[in-house]
């Protein structure tokens, strides 16, 4: 994201580049963990901010900061700063081209689960070369050879994201018109198709939401979740009961491959026709809303 907004500035006459970067750095810092999932219904994110950021000793924010802070949160264009919509816009649109793109590579979801009208709206398709061979190498480095390697696999990501940015951003770089774009995206595709894959059968948000996290707050309150990393929150979370062991909170990385075959992108083997059954579907049609 701060690599989207400083491409953003660096366009705009006047705007401080180093401001943006500020904003950018501090605007995600005081969340819950696993956020997204675990603070729906329990956690206002721009009602701490000043609190928290108060408490870092190199925070060093201005007033004019916070309220653009608060702002980018709330989503409240119009009264932001220069800088403040380049943050909103670069972060609105980071999400909707990342969400797809780690959906296809990272959870190994086919290409076309992404509808024709999404794609028209970004200004690209993971279908067509040379994107569809470039995402279907990262997808089998990562689920094909049985052996992942993390750190070589943000790698490659971090470079067809910013390839696939500049598709999207040389037709587009006015943080309005992204936050408009990243509206409708995420409204049509990412809430009612991705979420069910990434945060429900992956990331298992109904539970961290429904039973972990009541259980937590019942024991321990929530003065300083902004300020426990997620390795403190599992540790917390096994030993007063409210999971089994820490493997619990790893994310099922296989999930696709192994309960939902029929979306897999590579490294699925299909049984012959005559002896394949149907398997119930977990993802919702396109146009349907989960949250």
């Amino acid at each position: 994201m701060t690599w989207v907004a400083r491409r953003l500035a660096e366009r705009q006459p006047g705007v401080d580049v180093e401001r943006v970067v500020r904003l950018c750095l501090h605007h995600d810092l005081n969340r819950w963990p696993f956020a997204h999932n675990t603070e729906v219904g329990w956690f206002d994110q721009a009602g701490n901010t000043r609190t928290f950021s108060k408490s870092l000793v190199d925070a060093r924010l201005s007033d004019e900061d916070f309220a653009d802070i608060e702002g980018v949160h709330h989503k409240r264009i119009d009264e932001l700063s220069a800088e403040g919509r380049i943050v909103l816009g670069a972060d609105a649109i980071t999400g909707v081209v990342e969400d797809p793109l780690l959906l296809v590579t990272g959870l190994n979801v086919r290409p076309d689960y992404i509808p024709d009208a999404v794609c028209r709206v970004l200004g690209f398709t993971l279908r067509a070369e040379p994107w569809r061979g470039r995402v279907r190498r990262l997808a089998k480095e990562f689920h094909g050879t049985g052996t992942p390697d993390p750190l070589a696999f943000r790698a490659d990501f971090a470079r067809l994201f910013r390839d696939l940015m500049g598709r999207v951003l040389e037709r587009q770089d006015r943080p309005e018109r992204l936050l408009d774009v990243a509206a409708s995206v995420k409204a049509h595709f990412i809430r009612p198709r991705v979420f069910p894959v990434n945060n429900e059968l992956v990331c298992r948000s109904s539970w961290l939401r429904g039973e972990v996290m009541p259980r937590y707050l019942a024991h321990y309150g929530d003065v300083d979740l902004v300020f426990v990393d997620e390795d403190d929150f599992v540790r917390r979370a096994v030993r007063i009961g409210a999971a089994a062991s820490p493997a619990d909170f790893q994310p099922r990385i296989d999930a696709v491959r192994e309960r939902q075959p029929d979306l897999c992108f590579v490294g699925v083997k299909t049984a012959p026709a005559a002896v394949r059954r149907p398997r119930p579907r977990l993802i919702p049609a396109f146009g349907s809303a989960t949250r």
